[in-house]
Formats: C-alpha cells, structure tokens, sequence
C-alpha cells in the first residue's frame, strides 16, 4: 500500500537529504569498533554551513574551503572567475575547472550567490545587523534500549547504574549571521538527572561571528581544527574510504562555537580569530576532566568515554584540572596558504602513563606543549600540502602530499606520513591508519579516480604503513597495508549502483602450544578481505530502493579462514508531502566477530549510526520522519536484532538475558526563521 500512494507524490531531494548521503559515503567504511569517531560534530557542521552557507560572490579562500569537496585550486579558480563577473547562479560553478556534476552536488547545499542579507553588512550599530537571517532551534531527543541490562538490576552497591535507562538529550540554540547562542545538555543511559541543571553534559557558547576581520569570539565550549591535523583537530574528521581523493587532504575548520553533546573533544574558555590574508586565532581554556586515580598524586589520562553512571565512575567525575593556552597564525601568498599552530597544557595532577609496552612513549607529566608549521600550495596546477610538528619531549610528527589531474578525467592523490613514536599531541587527529593521536605509524597513501565515461568512474586507494614499536595487539615494530577498489555505475537518471572491494593485510600476535602444553607467542600477518554490491533504484521522486549484499574473508594469524555475509533491502517511502519512512531487513551471518559486517543507518538528526553486526540473525529497522508544519520536524525509530543460537548478549553491565535487542528513540526539533 506504501509503494501504491508513493507513486503519485512528486517528493524532491532536500539539503537534509543531500547531507544525509554525504555522512553516509563518508562514515559508512569505517568500523565503529576501530575508528573511534562520532559523527555528530561533524553533522552539526555540514547543518550549520547549509543554513548559512558560502556566499561564492564575496567569499575568502577560508570560506570557501569549509565547502565540502573544494580544494585551494577550486577556491583559487572560482576567485578568478568573479573576476570578470559575479555568479548569477550556483550552477554555473560547473564552469569552474574540476567541479563536475558529481562534485557540484556536493557542494550544492552548502553555496549561495548572495541576497538582501548583504545589505547589513558592517551596520553593527543597528539590530537589524545582527537579527539577520535569525534562525531558532529546539530539540528533545529520547532513546533507549527496551531490554533490561545487568546495569540496571545490580544494586548501587555491587556496582549497578544509578540512573534510569533513557538517554536524554536537549538543545537550544540562536543562530544569525553574526551571532551564535547556545545550550546543548545530555544525560547518558545510567547517569542520574535531578532537575534541570542536573544534567550529566551542560555545554554552551556565545559567539559573534562573520564580523568584518574579527571572524569569531567566542565565550563558552568551542573546537579547533587547524592545518592537517597533527598539532590540533577537534571535531572529528573522514578519514580512508570512498572519497579516495580529498581524503588524505584536510580543510581545516578553524575555531568554531561547539554544540554538539561529545563530552571531551571540545574547548571551553575564550577563543578569537581576526584577520583575512594574515590571520591570527587565540584561545584560551580551563575545563575539568575525568581521570582514574592511580595514587592519592597521579591519574592516568583523561578518560574519553564521558560516562557517570556507577558510584565509581561518578566519584571520579571532574576530578582533573586542564588549562591549556595556545595561537594559530595564517598568510596567504600569491601561490597559497602557510600557517602555524602551537597549544601549552597544564594539569593540576600529575599524569601516569600506562604500564603496557605499548605505553612507552605515552604523555606522562603535567606539562606538555607542542608547536607545527603546514602549508598549501598550488603549483603548475598541482596542490601541494603538509605539516610537520614537535613536542615538548623532542618528539616529530609530518605529513607530505600532493593532489593534481592527470589529462581531463583523471586525479592523483599521494601522502607519506611520518609519525615517531614519541610524538605527543593528544589535542591532534592526523590521517593515518589508526584514529586519535598522531603517534607511532609511517605510511604511504596513493588514491587514483577516473572517470571513463559520464556513467562509470572508477576509484582505488592503496595505503601501506608500518608501526615502529609495539602497539595494542602486537608486541614488536608491525606493517600492513590496506587497499580498495570501487566501480560506480549511473545506468540512468533513476538507477545507479557499486561494487566495492577491499583487502587489508596487517601482522599480529597469537598464541601456540607446544609439545609440552606450554603457551608460545608469536608473531603472523592476518587478512580481511570484503566484497560488496549495492544498487539503488529511484522508481518514482517518492519511492527507492536499494539492496546491498556483501561477504567477509578474515584468515586470522596463525588460523583459519572465517567468513560471514550481509545482505538487505533499504527502502524509503516519501508516503505524504510531509512523511517519510525509511525501512530496512537486513540478514547476516558471521563465523566470529574478527568477520563482523557492519552498516550504516538512518536515525535521528545529529545521530551516527554505524552498527556493528555478528554471529548469525537478522536486524529490521524503521525511522519515521514527519513534518506537520514548515518549523516542526518529529523522527522516531524502532529496531530490533535478534540472533540465533545464543543466549545471551554482551557482557558485563551491558549484558542482556536473551537473544533480542531492541531500541526505541525520538526526536522533536522546532526551528523557526
């Protein structure tokens, strides 16, 4: 019956859709389990920059970079082009040279050409300056897993939550184009609430930007993300997957107010940046954090999980001081962009490093700083990149790169990274093998896409990287290297599809016995291999379809070859002008979880979820999106797994008698302009 009224409803693609594909692209190669990154900050920008987006008739080389898919060349060729005259429309960007139609729906939602909001510009005398293009938005967000977990049936005393199950989350914020206010508070699953200022997360910020040379001034939480990534970088970023090109290369964000509910990956003090070619930004923060005592003197390093939800977990909330005092500084140049970024870090506890082999070359102190130069230059057409870095203890982090077209239908990517293992920059998240700090790996990463016709395209990356001492797993200096390779095929306008391999082979340890039942370790090299099909089909505006089905090869080190397979049907139903379903039935079967299948999902606004499935079941889920009215949008989700031949499901105080685990969330968000 949802097929039959879907096909006469003539339902467009909006800006929430468009970015919702674009977070999908993005995270859905990274496994959740490894990568360590959580997509609501980076969420939150790409809806930031598509309510108050890039004016291309006015804007700088910063401002156009914050686009998605743009590169110095790109932004460098659309300056010239107003040269000569402005925009009249965004369409004509597919005049710029590299913005082809795939990358001008990247960039689409996130460019404008200009309107009457201009005629405020610098007025700051006059209210009408700073109210303009106002933007309001509430929302209250409800989730919660519907079985009970051992957390909650375990006394206060022997270790249990002591809060209810419900993950609770509100926000309110105040956006013009000149002014930023913001309170963003959350309480987890587990932790307690008693009020409303009893919320376990109280985030907030106000912030004046796009002010002439005084960009922002923020007082409140905020993240900075600078250079490529090796001194600071907050916020998350893509990292190795289908975007085989930009990926390696990153547009820095600068400073920018923080909103989001991650509680550890953000600033909270006072933060300004001020200029236009020679552009400086000074911050400033003070913030608690939550550490594990190790002596009545020392703690180990601040925990990032953010949760207070037993007696010990609570007794250990805020009970580290951080201060931490730093500068950024950039220079455009007739060729390109040099810059320099440097932080210093004060604990008010001494910190302990681990007693692991491979915490050796971990921070341990009170006092840490370091200091990085990068640039981006655009030579004969080619866009070089990079950054070096050291830290106080002597330590050196760089990164080296290059993108350029070979002929009209084809680009190169290429990096080397080179990361000691002393290196120490806990504020920074470099491109590499492994998310979080920059520490401990080289590598070398090539990534070649090209286009043989207007329909098929064609994308490989091939990155190979060694550790030079031991890291979680494995005991001794390690290599491996990662490869994919991706067809994508547009058949027509309304069915288009890919096949995606990817083969990674890396060395770890394992245990053997002995003829004398003696435990030997060794060392070996283990293989993850995927293969995966997927088509979309729009048969109508309001109906898609799309099924994907994928297996997994995993020969463990020193093991045998383990499989499992994934395969479901993703249906979207526009049902009214104003409904939207999104459904999918997924069936999967898995030797262990070393050939575990995971898949990106819809969910709620600023809600990332890439689900990790294994062993054998199946998983369904529905999101419902309805909006009765232009500022009220209402999202609800259900899903349920359940598996085969098990009794029970994870462990600990997450463990749920049974086979089925179910969720239930909902989100209302007001918005008015």
């Amino acid at each position: 019956m949802l097929f039959l009224m879907a096909g006469d409803i003539q339902a467009q693609d909006s800006t929430s859709t468009k970015i919702e594909a674009q977070l999908e692209t993005n995270f859905e190669e990274l496994d959740p389990e490894n990568s360590g990154i959580s997509g609501e900050q980076l969420t939150q920008f790409l809806e930031d920059l598509a309510a108050d987006p890039v004016n291309i008739n006015i804007a700088g080389i910063n401002d156009l970079l914050q686009v998605p898919g743009m590169d110095l060349i790109k932004a460098k060729a659309i300056l010239t082009y107003r040269e000569n005259k402005p925009f009249e429309s965004i369409g004509e960007l597919v005049k710029i040279p590299g913005i082809g139609s795939v990358t001008f729906d990247r960039m689409s939602p996130y460019v404008t050409i200009g309107g009457s909001k201009e005629r405020f510009r610098d007025m700051y005398m006059n209210p009408d300056y700073w109210k303009a293009n106002t933007r309001v938005e509430m929302i209250n967000r409800f989730q919660q897993n519907l079985e009970e977990q051992e957390g909650y049936i375990r006394p206060d005393s022997g270790g249990g939550y002591l809060g209810s199950p419900v993950k609770y989350y509100q926000r309110i914020r105040m956006q013009s184009d000149h002014l930023s206010l913001n309170l963003t508070q959350e309480k987890d699953a587990g932790e307690t609430l008693e009020g409303v200022s009893g919320f376990d997360l109280n985030s907030w910020h106000i912030a004046l930007q796009n002010n002439g040379k005084l960009d922002q001034l923020i007082i409140g939480d905020y993240s900075l993300s600078f250079g490529q990534g090796l001194v600071l970088w907050t916020g998350g970023a893509f990292g190795k997957g289908r975007e085989v090109i930009g990926s390696a290369n990153r547009n820095e964000r600068g400073l920018r107010p923080y909103s989001s509910a991650q509680e550890t990956d953000f600033f909270r003090g006072v933060a300004a940046s001020y200029g236009e070619k020679v552009k400086t930004t000074v911050f400033y923060s003070n913030r608690k954090r939550t550490a594990s005592v190790v002596q009545n003197d020392s703690v180990r390093f601040p925990s990032s999980s953010g949760f207070h939800r037993t007696v010990n977990e609570l007794s250990r909330k805020n009970n580290l001081g951080q201060k931490t005092i730093g500068y950024r500084v950039t220079v455009q140049t007739p060729v390109g962009i040099l810059g320099s970024t440097g932080y210093h870090n004060e604990f008010d506890t001494y910190i302990l490093r681990g007693s692991a082999v491979e915490d050796q070359f971990d921070f341990e102190g009170k006092v840490h700083s370091v200091a990085g130069f990068d640039y981006r230059a655009i030579i004969n057409s080619t866009l070089f990149y990079g950054e070096v870095a050291r830290s106080r203890n002597g330590g050196i982090a760089s990164i080296v790169g290059f993108q350029t077209r070979i002929g009209g239908h084809t680009e190169l990517s290429v990096s080397a990274r080179n990361f000691n293992e002393d290196f120490q920059s806990f504020f920074g998240d470099g491109f590499g093998e492994r998310s979080g700090d920059p520490q401990n790996e080289r590598g070398v990463y090539f990534g070649l896409r090209h286009a043989i016709s207007n329909k098929i395209t064609l994308s490989s990356y091939i990155d190979h990287y060694t550790f030079p001492f031991a890291i979680n797993g494995v005991s001794k200096p390690s290599k491996g290297n990662d490869l994919l390779g991706l067809i994508e095929i547009e058949v027509s306008r309304k069915l288009n599809g890919y096949i995606l391999y990817r083969n990674e082979v890396k060395e770890s340890d394992f245990t053997i016995y002995d003829n004398y039942g003696r435990e030997v370790d060794q060392s070996g090299k283990e293989r993850r291999q995927s293969i995966r099909m997927q088509f979309e089909y729009n048969s109508s505006p309001a109906l898609r379809l799309r099924p994907r089905i994928e297996y997994v090869w995993f020969t463990p080190a020193g093991g045998e070859k383990e499989q499992g397979f994934l395969i479901y049907q993703d249906v979207r139903v526009q049902i009214t002008g104003n409904l939207r379903a999104d459904m999918r039935h997924t069936l999967f079967d898995t030797d262990s979880f070393d050939t575990r299948v995971y898949q990106y999902e819809t969910d709620l606004l600023y809600v990332m979820s890439n689900t990790v499935l294994s062993d054998r079941g199946q998983r369904s889920y529905v999101v419902l999106k309805y909006e009765p009215v232009r500022f009220l949008d209402i999202r609800i989700k259900y899903a349920v797994s359940r598996y085969e031949d098990v009794f029970s499901l994870s462990s600990g105080l997450n463990e749920i008698t049974g086979n089925k685990r179910s969720y239930f969330g909902a989100q209302i968000r007001w918005s008015f302009k």
